[in-house]
């Protein structure tokens, strides 16, 4: 899920209705093994294997379920010629319509709070100048899978997402495991050291569990806020 607010109105390339084709993700998914087949390079392996997920949900609120459901898987890469056969193969965050979200999780982990291996991390969260954001999402992309946030013992950051908004700033996130102080303080540090020319004028941290939507235990019902 993506948390924060926005507003005013702007333009977007028309290639971003090809994500309201039921069959757009099984489309790139067939263009990214066509590229894969096609790539002769020298396997070099990532640490970890991450998948590449799309949430093209518009509305404002959503149970859980039904968030989950949304949810589109694109592609699993456990290879660098994977991680850019996919993403040379989907559109860059400028193209995506207004809400509409990519997310690189660590593993299989789907990009939920209540995820059993998410429920007790939490998400930092930056207003991304429009200009800057395809920039801000392949290097954190990079640095994420190569584990370039592994700066603190026992924390790891296990996703990130882009999401694009109406109006001059888009919203980027970094999920990690640990919400301490200390952690929070070694992310913003590392995306500092990344994006030095950068300003995100807005930024905030939340621990997943502190949403008051979070599903505990996946007994209730109630709705997200994104």
């Amino acid at each position: 899920m993506i948390d924060g607010g926005g507003g005013g109105d702007s333009e977007y390339s028309s290639a971003s209705e090809a994500f309201n084709d039921d069959n757009y993700v099984a489309e790139t998914t067939t263009k990214i093994r066509k590229s894969l087949s096609l790539n002769k390079e020298k396997v070099a392996p990532l640490a970890m294997k991450w998948t590449f997920w799309l949430d093209s949900q518009k509305s404002k609120f959503a149970s859980k379920d039904d968030y989950e459901a949304g949810l589109q898987k694109i592609f699993a890469v456990d290879t660098v010629q994977e991680f850019w056969s996919v993403f040379n193969n989907i559109p860059t965050p400028s193209r995506l319509a207004n809400r509409v979200s990519y997310h690189l999780m660590r593993r299989s982990r789907k990009p939920l709070w209540e995820d059993r291996e998410n429920e007790n991390g939490g998400i930092y969260t930056y207003r991304c100048p429009k200009d800057k954001t395809n920039t801000v999402w392949q290097e954190l992309c990079l640095a994420a899978i190569g584990e370039q946030f592994s700066v603190i013992e026992g924390d790891d950051v296990v996703g990130v997402s882009v999401q694009s908004r109406d109006g001059p700033q888009d919203l980027v996130q970094i999920w990690n495991s640990n919400p301490t102080e200390e952690a929070q303080k070694a992310i913003d540090e590392k995306v500092r050291g990344i994006f030095p020319d950068i300003v995100f004028q807005v930024k905030f941290y939340k621990a997943n569990s502190s949403h008051a939507n979070f599903e505990a235990g996946n007994q209730q019902k109630s709705k997200y806020s994104s």
